[in-house]
């Protein structure tokens, strides 16, 4: 034999012992976790789930525990934990899934009143224009100057030349009337 072929016989040697020897998943946990860990954890939506993925990974690889056909634990091992990361997106789709619901049966809330209630509530502002035109003169001027102006009582009461309990009575009157005019009508917008 040559040179050549001594070397080549020595590396292929080497080649079959290492392949032939058992795993140990002990050796391979002490050897990769961190890397595992620092593999994961950019992989995962929650990078603390990390540790969990590790741990199944472990899990299953005991399965090749003093196998002697493994040639790379390192790569089965990153192998094992691909997978698992996958089981885990596919449980997570299937959990989202099952949290859904028919779009039919959805009650959906809107910001906007419905047309039933717009028509209800044009009807309501109806009748209270139809109360307020009818209210005496001095009493509608009042309640207007509380309600549109959002004057005060005092200044109400100076600028109409009345007391202030005057204004009190015009507003609880007209307040009362249109109350219960929208009340008959069968609605019940204030």
């Amino acid at each position: 034999m040559s040179i050549r072929s001594d070397h080549i016989a020595s590396e292929v040697a080497a080649a079959a012992q290492s392949y032939g020897e058992p795993l140990s998943v002990r050796d391979v946990i002490h050897r990769y976790h961190s890397a595992l860990l620092n593999f994961l954890r950019p992989r995962l939506r929650v990078a603390e789930d990390a540790a969990d993925i590790a741990q199944e990974t472990y899990i299953r690889m005991m399965q090749y525990e003093g196998s002697r056909e493994i040639r790379s634990p390192s790569s089965m091992l990153f192998r094992i934990a691909i997978n698992v990361t996958n089981d885990l997106g596919r449980a997570e789709q299937v959990r989202r899934v099952a949290d859904q619901c028919r779009f039919d049966d959805l009650e959906l809330v809107s910001e906007h009143p419905s047309p039933e209630r717009e028509v209800a509530a044009s009807q309501d502002l109806e009748i209270l224009y139809d109360v307020i035109a009818k209210l005496p003169p001095k009493c509608r001027k009042v309640f207007l100057l509380s309600r549109v102006q959002n004057l005060t009582y005092p200044q109400i009461a100076a600028q109409c030349g009345i007391s202030i309990k005057m204004v009190e009575k015009h507003v609880s009157h007209a307040l009362a009337l249109c109350i219960k005019k929208v009340g008959e009508s069968g609605g019940g917008a204030s």
